[in-house]
């Protein structure tokens, strides 16, 4: 719509469209310029891009293979078989013969295991001996098959073979009846406790072709593995020769360089390997990089073509509309208020009444937002500590928006875990509505504690509570302990409600929220070491300066072998008190990081084991699906519950044992005793003189027989008996543990709870919580 008094001047439009149209072809020409000088840079990053991609996952299956044969090969040097013939001597006996087809037999077990292996060797030097899962040899026909170059001699050879220790790969070539072919040889020495015995070597060998296996080049890349010793351990599309990139070309741990192999120019992209130093190399062609600047010269210049088109129509529609923008807007505006807009009425007041409508529609979504408004915030902060914030709105206008105001750059994160709901946890599954009101509690409560001195953000974090801490002050660690303490401490006196908490180091800026955040979650995993309801700082976990060697922890094999011995025998007090005695010596000392020490939990659970194989043990079946040892200790939260699960499965282990060599021994009497006691354990009244008038003795004697004959007490027994019952019943959730007790023969609960926490350390609410 044109109003009264506007006059539209062709004249000035078309001098104003044609210095438009020139402005407008400015912006193009200036961006080609621009494109066209980085379009190098842009095509060479392309490139390096796609060749470090295809490199790193390169290393990474190689490396994981690698590893694997590592690992194999500490499992070979650990087989008693394999380590009781280093002692053999010229000439063999039938009986190191014998050794000899068992041996070769577990080889082929190990060479199945991983078809990354194209043979195992071991070469005995005492016996001069070489065996595979094929045959065996002596060392000079194992020089005959593997050796690094031709002219490499047999003294040569025999030499890296002989030195006291050894762990490396060569690059080697194997000779057959066929073609040679090049492979890779891993050799690892026999680790001995006498150093004056010669030992023995494992060798793995691995075809080249098996380590570039699935490994397909891009952009006619050529790729090859060097190790440190500049051999050329594998590779595809070309040979090494004088003129190819050396190792100390190639310094630091990855990048790109030029060279000029056989008068062609090719870029080298190179990355290293961490675990072995090899590195991989991808060579690609020069000319690679002119195709792709021919495609981009292409866009450039399609770009300004259609630059000129587009800019022309765009500049003349701009001009053709600006003269009428009121009209525009007010088109506009009818079409997405819905206020409709009468010919021949006033413009400004239909402004004025579409912006008076748009305002109290503003202030309508301000209300519900202000309702919603906790809701929102308590997204804002989980977004905060996830690091995943709107990356289109600032923070800050975040921040501004629910009225959250800083008062320094200091930042630090509370994590609090309930461990325990108290008074609101009366039938062991809290109803959710008293969680809700419980998180509610704990909300408030560090806020207030924490916001006595500082800013405090509370928000729910999968089922546990962070609060972002905002230094007021100058920031301090022990104020973090302070507010925890508190926090626990009030919870604890008047709600009875147990927590851990997770104290994070202090960061600076917004952005080191989300690593405060990490840092709780790694120091609220450390409980399982110091246990549920402490206070854990991410400073004070295991690191680099503590006095246990890195990646380690105290079980050696003359450890473990005692503890076989005891377990052989039956010897549950003895094996118990060693197993306590390797727990106290692992934690009181150095404090041990979670995954080493679930591996100790593991590897004594796995000596167990070992031993009812040892043993010959019968039922092993019927005891792992009964007791379930792994699944038990992967339950656990904290040391100590796992320890009193290890402690339930020696005890399992142990009765097992005994129940086997007494089997014989045990006479009529004790079985009527214990098949007494199993018929009627749920009764209140059993007793000893209750068994004693049944078996016509009096109950001294009867106690003092069944002790000789079981080794156990009478009253343990009984109540051992009522609580494998209990355990049974504790996972369903339909009986309360009051009826519990009462199903398995004690009248008053508090006598249940004493008698189930003295035999197996928990109480029964922890246990049917675990």
């Amino acid at each position: 719509m044109r109003r009264k008094g506007i006059r539209f001047n062709k004249h000035s439009v078309i001098v104003t469209w044609l210095i438009s149209y020139i402005s407008v072809l400015l912006v193009p020409i200036m961006i080609s310029a621009i494109l066209y000088a980085a379009a190098w840079h842009v095509v060479e990053s392309e490139i390096n891009r796609a060749n470090e991609s295809m490199l790193r996952q390169m290393e990474q299956a190689i490396d994981g293979n690698l590893a694997g044969i590592e690992r194999l090969s500490l499992e070979i040097a650990l087989n008693r078989r394999v380590a009781g013939f280093i002692n053999a001597q010229q000439p063999l006996t039938d009986s190191d013969y014998y050794d000899l087809i068992s041996i070769a037999g577990d080889l082929r077990v190990y060479q199945v295991a991983n078809d990354f292996i194209e043979q195992i060797y071991i070469y005995y030097k005492n016996s001069d001996t070489v065996l595979s899962a094929r045959d065996h040899i002596d060392s000079r026909a194992l020089y005959g098959r593997l050796r690094e170059k031709d002219g490499t001699s047999y003294e040569e050879w025999k030499a890296f073979f002989d030195k006291r220790y050894i762990q490396e790969y060569v690059p080697v070539t194997m000779r057959g009846d066929g073609e040679p072919v090049k492979a890779v040889m891993y050799a690892k020495s026999i680790t001995l406790d006498h150093t004056d015995q010669p030992g023995a070597v494992i060798v793995f060998v691995i075809k080249d072709s098996k380590l570039l296996d699935n490994i397909t080049p891009a952009n006619q890349a050529s790729i090859a593995v060097v190790d440190k010793q500049n051999r050329l351990v594998a590779s595809t599309g070309f040979d090494h020769n004088p003129a190819a990139p050396v190792y100390d070309r190639l310094a630091n741990k990855h990048g790109l360089l030029y060279e000029t192999l056989s008068g062609k120019e090719v870029a080298v992209s190179y990355t290293t390997s961490d675990s072995t130093g090899w590195k991989y190399v991808s060579m690609i062609p020069a000319e690679l990089f002119d195709d792709k600047m021919k495609t981009m010269k292409l866009l450039i210049y399609s770009s300004i073509g259609l630059s000129l088109v587009i800019g022309g129509i765009v500049t003349f529609l701009f001009l053709r509309k600006n003269y009428n923008p009121i009209s525009v807007l007010i088109r506009s505006l009818s079409v997405k208020s819905g206020i409709s807009f009468d010919e021949g009425s006033n413009e400004y007041g239909y402004l004025e009444e579409a912006l008076n409508t748009t305002f109290a529609e503003k202030e309508k979504i301000d209300q519900r937002l202000h309702r919603h408004r906790d809701a929102i915030r308590s997204h804002l902060f989980q977004s905060l500590l996830k690091g995943r914030l709107e990356q289109n709105v600032p923070v800050h206008e975040s921040l501004a928006a629910h009225d959250i105001r800083l008062t320094s750059p200091y930042f630090a994160v509370l994590l609090f875990h309930i461990d325990h709901y108290g008074k609101l946890d009366s039938s062991g599954y809290p109803d959710p509505r008293m969680g809700r009101l419980l998180h509610f509690i704990i909300m408030n409560v560090v806020e207030e504690v924490a916001g006595s001195r500082h800013h405090a953000f509370t928000t729910e974090m999968d089922d546990m509570l962070a609060c972002i801490v905002n230094f007021g002050a100058e920031p301090d660690e022990e104020e973090l302990r302070r507010i925890a303490a508190q926090v626990k401490s009030f919870l604890l006196d008047h709600f009875h409600i147990r927590l851990t908490a997770a104290i994070s180091g202090i960061h600076q800026e917004l952005y080191g929220i989300p690593r405060a955040y990490q840092e709780t979650l790694e120091a609220l995993e450390y409980r399982l070491v110091m246990g549920s309801g402490e206070i854990i700082r991410y400073g004070d976990l295991p690191g680099s300066d503590t006095a246990r060697p890195a990646g380690s922890y105290y079980y050696p094999l003359h450890v473990e072998q005692q503890l076989i011995n005891f377990v052989k025998t039956g010897d549950h007090e003895k094996s118990s008190a060693m197993i306590d005695e390797i727990i106290g010596i692992n934690v009181s000392g150095a404090p041990l990081s979670v995954p080493l020490a679930k591996c100790l939990m593991f590897d004594m659970i796995g000596t167990l084991l070992k031993t009812m194989d040892e043993i010959g043990a019968g039922g092993k079946r019927d005891f792992l699906e009964r007791v379930n040892p792994v699944d038990r200790l992967t339950g656990c939260e904290t040391i100590m519950e796992m320890q009193v699960q290890l402690r339930e499965v020696l005890g399992e282990v142990c009765r097992l044992i005994q129940n086997e060599r007494s089997q014989e021994q045990s006479n009529l009497l004790s079985q009527q005793i214990l098949s007494y006691i199993r018929d009627r354990y749920n009764d209140e009244n059993l007793n000893i003189s209750m068994l004693g008038e049944a078996f016509g003795l009096t109950p001294s004697y009867l106690s003092k027989q069944f002790k000789a004959q079981t080794g156990k007490a009478l009253l343990d027994v009984i109540s051992m008996t009522r609580l494998e019952e209990a355990k049974r019943l504790l996972p369903d959730a339909k009986l309360s543990v009051a009826e519990i007790a009462r199903k398995v023969g004690y009248a008053d609960i508090n006598t249940f709870n004493r008698i189930f926490k003295k035999f197996e350390g928990i109480t029964p609410g922890k246990y049917r919580e675990l």
